[in-house]
């Protein structure tokens, strides 16, 4: 996988950098919105869920991302929780920027 030009730029690791780029590419619809599980994201990266809790951790504490509940919770069969971009680095993504 690529890694566009600005997300090469952050200072983030190798892990980090090939999941964000993995996340913003299936961030499909209007600012803010995102559908994205950790799960998927395992999918996408084809990095363990055990390794990518670590990644996504220490993306949230740089402040990339956060994680919610989904808001159907646990009434959902699978893979509750979403991964939110912050508002903050929507620069990152090709269409979020503008």
């Amino acid at each position: 996988m690529e890694i566009s030009e600005n997300i090469q730029k952050e200072n983030l690791t190798v892990l980090e950098k090939q999941t964000i780029q993995s996340f913003i590419n299936d961030l499909y619809a209007e600012p803010g919105f995102s559908d994205v599980s950790p799960q998927d994201l395992s999918r996408l990266t084809k990095i363990p869920m055990k390794s990518l809790r670590g990644v996504l951790g220490s993306l949230v504490q740089k402040g990339y991302v956060s994680i919610a509940e989904h808001p159907n919770g646990k009434d959902m069969d699978t893979e509750c929780d979403i991964v939110y971009l912050d508002e903050s680095f929507y620069y990152l993504h090709p269409t979020w920027s503008n």
